[in-house]
């Protein structure tokens, strides 16, 4: 290019001096000129290495923080834990203000699920909860039935009860993915819905309201009730039948069709809670 400016000046009558010396500044000021384009183009690629860079670490973060799995802790409180695809808990809900007094003292997120179970049922602010003979149910909703996951949980919170609160049983059930949302469309946790859901089929005359601040030892306790109920007085129609006139029989079966289970109670049965 310098070899080219000086060819220009050759034909121009003036000192080669002065020649040498316009050509040097010519050639320097097209240098100059070219460097705010090579800076531009390289501030281009580094902000474009940088948004990269921006959006993959967003992608990956809101990966980590997707729910694979909800695992419900009741007994009266209720603590909700949300899981992700490896097995990290992501968040946690509360439900009432002694799941909120419990968790005060108590960081699970980011844990894995298994010791964030050891840590919380573990706590000296969940053992008050944990009366002689108290139920502890965990219900698990996953991506995938979660069989395997229910099985490491089942693990996990016998271990952790048998060397803590040996009166205390346990009781595990994996439930649909659209029962979750249900749930907390009624302002419940999953596992204390679920139950409560169990008892209306055993006692339709029951409602959400009537139970869902209920212990789930008081719940599952009337589901039981309920259904001994309907079993015992299920034993004495069969009885009624097998004793009575077979031209009897169409008179006494017109009495019960549309009777609620639980109304069907038998002499020494109404006092049996389990």
């Amino acid at each position: 290019m310098k070899q080219t400016i000086r060819d220009a000046f050759d034909t121009v009558t003036c000192s080669d001096a002065l020649k040498k010396q316009t050509c040097d500044y010519v050639a320097g000021r097209m240098r100059r000129g070219r460097k705010p384009a090579a800076r531009k183009l390289k501030w281009a690629v580094s902000m474009a290495c940088l948004l990269l860079f921006a959006t993959s670490g967003l992608g990956g973060l809101r990966l980590y923080y997707a729910e694979a799995a909800v695992i419900s802790i009741d007994v009266n409180p209720s603590i909700e834990l949300d899981v992700n695809r490896w097995g990290r808990v992501v968040d946690q809900t509360t439900y009432g203000q002694e799941g909120e007094t419990i968790l005060q003292s108590l960081s699970l997120k980011h844990m894995e699920y298994g010791e964030a179970l050891t840590l919380l049922l573990g706590s000296a602010e969940m053992q008050k909860y944990f009366k002689k003979d108290s139920l502890v149910s965990i219900t698990l909703e996953a991506e995938d039935g979660g069989q395997a996951m229910l099985s490491d949980l089942q693990a996990c919170v016998d271990t952790v009860l048998k060397q803590c609160h040996g009166s205390v049983t346990a009781e595990y059930a994996s439930v649909d993915s659209h029962m979750c949302d249900e749930a907390h469309e009624h302002g419940m946790s999953l596992g204390k819905y679920y139950a409560i859901q169990e008892l209306l089929t055993v006692d339709p005359q029951a409602t959400l309201d009537e139970f869902k601040d209920k212990s789930m030892k008081e719940i599952k306790g009337h589901t039981e009730h309920c259904q001994h109920r309907e079993q015992a007085g299920d034993r004495k129609e069969a009885q009624g039948e097998s004793q009575d006139d077979p031209q009897d029989s169409p008179e006494q079966s017109s009495e019960c069709p549309g009777r609620p289970a639980h109304d069907r109670e038998g002499d020494g049965h109404g006092g049996r809670h389990h």
